[in-house]
């Protein structure tokens, strides 16, 4: 019966890669090589450095686990994958404690790799552009806590809805100075009680450019529901 099952897995796994599958470009270092996966998401709930829970979405490439020619899929890789002429580059990682692929089936006929997005190719398509939120202890957060701490994506605007899991922490949202003046309400309530100060910074995969970081006026404990427009 395991037999059956285990070729049950595996027809699956090319019956999905043939009507769902798409070619992307898989980096590791200075060797490029093409792959043939099937686009998925995964959703983690994970502590970071000051214990504030965070949820955390990924992106997955889930591929045969027999045509993976890289051994093992490593943190920091690369997968290129194209929507509409756009090109957009992830990242292979996953939350502190998590493992950055695993197998798809109970057979080990497909690989679950997890990523970020964290380019794209800004002279087919307007950039993306990476924002940050989450919550943290720090008064005056730094850059590298920012990356640290909070959660973050890619996006071309500045609206979005999060729900931030805080204790005795300062909600935070960081977001490129050119997406302009964002208005915040919580609990379907507009919040104006938000301190702001702007710098340059360099995130990985993007040039150095202004940013402004938002920060709650007073430390909160609880889950509250944020909406930024």
């Amino acid at each position: 019966m395991a037999d059956l099952l285990a070729s049950g897995a595996s027809w699956l796994a090319d019956r999905l890669a043939a009507s769902a599958g798409r070619t992307v470009r898989y980096v590791r270092g200075q060797t490029t090589v093409n792959l043939t996966a099937t686009v998925g998401a995964s959703v983690f709930e994970a502590a970071n450095q000051s214990g504030v829970l965070e949820r955390w979405e990924s992106r997955d490439f889930l591929v045969k686990a027999g045509v993976f020619p890289l051994g093992l899929p490593e943190r920091h890789d690369r997968v290129v994958d194209t929507f509409g002429g756009t090109e957009v580059t992830y990242e292979v990682c996953s939350p502190r404690g998590v493992p950055v692929w695993h197998y798809g089936d109970g057979f080990r006929a497909t690989m679950r790799i997890h990523t970020k997005a964290i380019a794209d190719d800004t002279a087919t398509s307007p950039a993306l552009l990476v924002r940050w939120w989450g919550a943290s202890t720090a008064a005056a957060i730094t850059d590298q806590q920012i990356v640290a701490q909070l959660s973050s994506d890619m996006a071309d605007a500045r609206a979005q809805t999060r729900s931030i899991v805080a204790s005795a922490a300062y909600l935070y949202v960081v977001l490129p100075a050119s997406f302009g003046s964002p208005t915040f309400a919580i609990g379907g309530l507009t919040n104006s009680a938000w301190e702001v100060t702007t710098r340059s910074i360099t995130f990985t995969g993007q040039a150095a450019r202004s940013y402004s970081i938002y920060r709650s006026t007073y430390p909160i404990t609880g889950t509250v529901v944020l909406v930024v427009t």
